[in-house]
């Protein structure tokens, strides 16, 4: 838990020296520590702490009153109260305004250990995960078609990619859920799937339908494949996907939206595949 950088924010000399010992032995760092509300919300806006402790009971306001004018400037900042007293309107009021954990005092070094581990642990995961997807996905899909449709395979990242695309025929999007939410999106020419279709069963007969098919069951297994990669690198992911939605019609815009993604475009000798995968970072539960 190091490079977290923290704010005390206690009534009490004597508590915040405790919390700085107790928070310093964990290889944290105290870039401000303040005895009132005033003094809290003017230091939390010039330091920008990654964790404010926060006491409930301050001499010119509350903990609460406090905490919801910090966080109405800093989103990312998180939040534990800390209380003589363990009073569920208190805490019911302080989950209201954005506050992520609630300890009580004395505070023990293992429950201050625990709550802030599992509140940076999703920062931590998605860090891994943002740094390991773009490979897990270029992998699942690369591997797939070289198995099954053989020839030159090529993966190529487009490196500026617009909010929307035009589908080249047939679309199909999969959720994906775990402790990062994501979603992937593939997109083929119909003449495409068809001929993979095709070339993997081994038939000419098969008709567009047939095509659809395969679509939405290849989009199922590349998502399932690489989600598979990413939770051997930390089972914590807990991904799994969603069941696949299909759309078809050349005039179907995709939607690309504002998450953290990548597109590639995949050339094989039946034609190109249009792929898009992002995730975006999953909100903090209550500790």
């Amino acid at each position: 838990m190091e490079n977290i950088r923290v704010m005390i924010v206690d009534d009490s000399s004597f508590s915040i020296a405790v919390l700085k010992r107790m928070l310093e032995k964990d290889g944290m760092e105290i870039v401000a520590t303040a005895l009132n509300m005033s003094e809290a919300i003017k230091k939390a806006q010039e330091m920008k702490p990654d964790l404010i402790t926060m006491d409930m009971t301050l001499p010119d306001g509350d903990g609460i009153e406090c905490s919801k004018e910090i966080l109405k400037h800093l989103n990312d900042t998180k939040i534990i109260a800390i209380s003589a007293m363990m009073d569920e309107e208190i805490i019911n009021r302080a989950k209201k305004v954005g506050i992520k954990g609630y300890l009580q005092k004395p505070v023990d070094q293992s429950d201050l250990d625990s709550a802030i581990e599992r509140l940076f642990e999703g920062e931590e995961l998605y860090k891994v995960l943002k740094s390991n997807f773009e490979e897990a996905f270029k992998e699942s899909i690369f591997s797939f078609l070289k198995r099954e449709i053989g020839g030159e395979i090529t993966v190529e990242k487009v490196l500026t990619h617009p909010m929307t695309t035009n589908s080249s025929g047939i679309s199909v999007a999969i959720g994906i859920i775990g402790r990062h939410d994501g979603r992937l999106i593939m997109d083929m020419s119909e003449d495409t799937a068809l001929g993979m279709t095709k070339k993997i069963l081994q038939d000419d007969s098969q008709k567009i339908d047939d095509a659809i098919n395969f679509l939405s069951e290849f989009t199922n297994v590349i998502a399932g494949n690489a989600c598979s990669l990413l939770n051997g690198l930390n089972r914590s992911f807990g991904l799994r996907v969603s069941p696949p939605t299909v759309f078809r019609g050349k005039d179907i815009t995709i939607s690309i939206g504002d998450i953290m993604s990548e597109s590639f475009l995949i050339k094989t000798d039946l034609g190109d595949v249009f792929m898009n995968v992002g995730f975006q970072k999953g909100a903090v539960e209550w500790m």
